[in-house]
């Protein structure tokens, strides 16, 4: 397809996928006034940069790759999927995938069918101290680490799950992500008993700290679930009454 020089041509984005990009494009001819539609599909990575933006990098056999920036601001949807909204409001692209916490101060978002696309964001916890009732985890985004650097406002995201044992007595979050897609974050976690408290300090799987404790009382523990307590009291008993347990990833 030849395009004159007075021709005028428009392109928007329609869809997204794993490891795509689908554009719309539409050229009209400035004698005829007749128009030419086009659907491409452009292979890439997707990926969050310094800023928090999404972007998609377009894999190329030639030349450096071209990246696309997403500037305006995305959201969760009602199934905690990642919902970004076009210039205009008129159009939405929804992201599907799930959460993890893989690292202090990092949220990640895996694209569903993708081993490379993902969403790394900063982000700074709004309170280090949980409550499983509660049965939230909040993260304010922003561009640096520290609080202090965090500009007032910055967006706040949810992540609404309920808390449960493993087997292992490991802790998880389970998500509900609609039409009955439920996904699971796991952790490990050094357990520290006070006398009407268990304090849980979540770590990831390679044994790193992630900044985040979750806080029980034997009352809620015993109701929530009496066989975990029950375990988890044994093993203290066993170890000494002083020294905290350790929970397996």
């Amino acid at each position: 397809m030849n395009i004159g020089l007075q021709d005028s041509f428009r392109t928007r984005f329609i869809a997204v996928e794993s490891d795509a990009l689908v554009i719309e494009t539409i050229q009209t001819e400035s004698k005829t006034r007749r128009q030419h539609l086009r659907i491409l599909r452009f292979k890439g990575t997707w990926h969050a940069n310094q800023q928090n933006e999404l972007c998609f990098e377009v894999a190329s056999r030639k030349g450096p790759p071209q990246t696309y920036t997403f500037k305006g601001t995305w959201k969760i949807n009602n199934n905690q999927q990642i919902k970004y909204t076009l210039a205009g409001g008129h159009n939405t692209l929804l992201f599907k995938g799930h959460w993890q916490i893989t690292s202090q101060n990092r949220l990640t978002y895996l694209l569903e069918g993708s081993s490379t696309s993902r969403f790394e964001f900063k982000v700074q916890l709004e309170s280090p101290t949980l409550f499983p009732k509660k049965g939230q985890i909040r993260y304010r985004l922003g561009t640096g680490i520290r609080r202090s650097r965090l500009a007032k406002g910055a967006p706040i995201v949810t992540l609404y799950g309920e808390w449960k044992f493993g087997r292992n007595l490991g802790l998880i979050f389970e998500m509900d992500y609609g039409q009955g897609r439920v996904r699971a974050m796991e952790f490990g976690a050094k357990v520290t008993f006070e006398r009407n408290n268990l304090i849980f300090t979540l770590k990831n799987e390679l044994g790193q700290p992630l900044g985040i404790t979750l806080t029980m009382t034997h009352k809620f523990l015993k109701s929530f679930d009496a066989e975990a307590f029950i375990r988890l009291t044994s093993r203290q008993q066993e170890q000494g009454a002083e020294a905290g347990i350790t929970l397996p990833f």
